[in-house]
C-alpha cells in the first residue's frame, strides 16, 4: 500500500489494519468476550446455510485484505471496507477487489458518511464540504491537509445523508470519479442538494483523475487550485448536456433542455431558477421564451398534484383497511382489521388516516360511515377509499381479509423500522454522553429488532 501513498502516519490516523488468512482466528479470539448472537450479528462473519435452514459455523469474512474501518460520528468504528492483496484465489479465481461490511444493527450504510468524525470541525469553520466518492479519495485528501472531506463510499447519496450534512453546511463542493458512474452519481447528488437549498460546486479534475491520484501525482497546491476553480453547478450541468448532446439540431436541443428542466425546476428559489434557464436558453441557443412556457407548464403540472396529494394523501395500505373497518363487525376483514388496531395503534401512528381509523377501530361504524370522519379533509378521504365497491359473497371477503392481512404486515414492518431508527438515535445519544452502559443495552435492543426485521 505504499504506493498508494499510505505512510505509517495515515495508518494510526485512520486506523487502517489487516485482516489474516486465517478463517478462524478472528472467530476464536472474539468469542472469549462475546456471545454467538452478537458475533453472527457484527457483520465480520459468513456462515454457510445448512439443509435445515440453519446457519453453519461462522469463519472471518474479511481475509487477506487491508482493513478501513468506517466509523460513526462519535468516531466509533461500525464497520470496515477491505481491499483485497491478491486478484486472484488459489484456484485462479478472480477476487472482489473491494469487501465491504453488511448492513448491522450499527451500520446502515445510506445513513452513514465517511470520515464525518474527522471532518465535522473544519467543515463548520470552513462552512463548506467537499465530497468525494471513494474512501481512498477522502484519505489521501485529509492527508494533504484538506480535512473537510467526506466520502460517500460508492453508495449513491441518500436523503438521509443530505440531512445529516445538513446540520454541518449547506455549502457543498462535488468531486467524483469522471468516468460515466460518476458523473451520474454527481447529477443525482446535485440534485437531491440543490433541492434541499444546498449551494452546490462541482469539480472535474484534469487527466481524468480521480482525487487520490491526483493529489498524491500533482500535488496539493494543483488540487487546491482545481477546488478553487469549482463550478458552479447548473454551469456544470449545462456543459454536460452540450457533452452528451452535441448536434446542433433542434432534436438535441430538445434532449438537452428535457435533461436541464428536471435540476432547474428543483431549485427552491425563484430567482436562481430564473438565472438558469436564462444561462441553458442563451448557451443552448434555444429561445428563452420557449424555455419559461416549458416551466411554467411544469410548475403547474406539480402544483396540480400536490393539491391531488393534498385531498387524497391516503396510501392503498390505509384504504383497504379504511374499506374493512366500515363494514358490519360480523365481517371477516373487520374483524381482523378493528382487533389488530386496536391492539397496536403504533401500527398507523403518524398515518393521514389515523384520526379516521382510531375511531373505526374502536367501535360499531355510524350508520354513515363519512360521520367516523373527524374533519372535512379526512372525510374527502375516507370517502374517496371507499368509491371502490366491495362485495358481501364469500370469495370476495375472503379476499379482503387477505388484502387486510398483507396491509397489517406492511404497517408492522413499517412500525419496527421506525422502532429502530429511534433505538439508533438513541445510541448516537448515548454515545456522545458516553453512556456505555445505556449503549450496551440500545444495541442488544437493535440486535432483537434487526433479527426481527429479518423474520418479518
Amino acid at each position: 500500500m505504499t504506493g498508494r501513498g499510505i505512510t505509517p502516519e495515515t495508518v494510526q490516523k485512520f486506523r487502517i489494519g489487516y485482516a489474516p488468512d486465517d478463517f478462524n482466528h478472528m472467530r476464536n479470539a472474539l468469542a472469549q468476550h462475546f456471545s454467538e448472537e452478537v458475533l453472527r450479528a457484527s457483520g465480520l462473519f459468513s456462515a454457510k446455510e445448512q439443509a435445515d435452514g440453519s446457519q453453519g459455523q461462522m469463519y472471518a469474512r474479511f481475509r487477506k485484505r487491508i482493513t478501513f474501518p468506517i466509523a460513526n460520528e462519535q468516531g466509533k468504528t461500525i464497520a470496515f471496507t477491505a481491499r483485497a492483496l491478491d486478484s486472484k484465489d488459489e484456484k485462479g479465481r478472480d477476487i472482489a477487489k473491494y469487501l465491504n461490511s453488511p448492513e448491522t444493527a450499527l451500520y446502515t450504510k445510506g445513513q452513514v458518511l465517511f470520515n464525518l468524525d474527522k471532518a465535522k470541525a473544519d467543515m463548520r469553520t470552513h462552512d463548506f464540504a467537499l465530497l468525494v466518492e471513494g474512501q481512498m479519495d477522502a484519505i489521501s485528501v485529509y492527508m494533504a491537509g484538506i480535512h473537510n472531506v467526506l466520502a460517500t463510499s460508492g453508495t449513491a447519496f441518500t436523503e438521509a445523508q443530505v440531512r445529516l450534512l445538513s446540520r454541518f453546511s449547506k455549502r457543498v463542493v462535488v468531486n467524483f470519479d469522471p468516468d460515466t458512474a460518476g458523473a451520474n452519481a454527481a447529477e443525482k447528488s446535485i440534485a437531491m442538494l440543490t433541492e434541499e437549498g444546498f449551494e452546490v460546486k462541482i469539480v472535474t479534475l484534469d487527466g481524468g483523475l480521480d482525487p487520490d491520484r491526483f493529489v498524491r501525482e500533482q500535488g496539493l497546491e494543483a488540487y487546491m487550485g482545481a477546488l478553487r476553480g469549482a463550478k458552479r453547478h447548473s454551469d456544470y450541468l449545462i456543459d454536460r448536456a452540450r457533452t452528451l448532446f452535441p448536434a446542433r439540431t433542434a432534436d438535441a436541443k430538445v434532449k438537452a433542455m428535457n435533461f436541464l428542466l428536471p435540476h432547474i425546476r428543483r431549485m427552491p428559489s425563484p430567482l436562481q431558477r430564473d438565472e438558469f434557464a436564462a444561462d441553458t436558453a442563451q448557451k443552448l441557443g434555444i429561445d428563452s421564451a420557449i424555455l419559461r412556457q416549458e416551466l411554467r407548464q411544469a410548475a403547474a403540472q406539480r402544483s396540480e398534484s400536490v393539491r391531488s396529494h393534498q385531498h387524497d394523501p391516503a396510501s392503498e395500505t390505509e384504504r383497504i383497511l379504511l374499506r374493512a373497518l366500515v363494514l358490519p363487525d360480523s365481517d371477516p376483514a373487520r374483524q381482523i382489521a378493528s382487533t389488530r388496531l386496536a391492539e397496536r395503534p403504533d401500527y398507523y401512528d403518524g398515518l393521514p388516516s389515523a384520526g379516521v381509523i382510531e375511531v373505526l377501530a374502536s367501535a360499531a361504524p355510524p350508520e354513515n360511515p363519512l360521520d367516523a370522519a373527524p374533519d372535512h379533509s379526512t372525510r374527502i378521504m375516507l370517502a374517496r377509499a371507499l368509491e371502490q365497491p366491495h362485495d358481501v359473497e364469500g370469495a370476495a371477503v375472503a379476499s379482503l381479509a387477505d388484502q387486510v392481512e398483507d396491509a397489517l404486515h406492511t404497517l408492522e414492518r413499517r412500525a419496527m423500522e421506525r422502532r429502530l431508527r429511534e433505538v439508533r438515535s438513541q445510541i448516537a445519544e448515548a454515545d456522545r454522553r458516553n453512556d456505555a452502559n445505556m449503549s450496551v443495552q440500545l444495541t442488544q435492543q437493535l440486535i432483537q429488532l434487526q433479527r426481527q426485521l429479518r423474520e418479518h
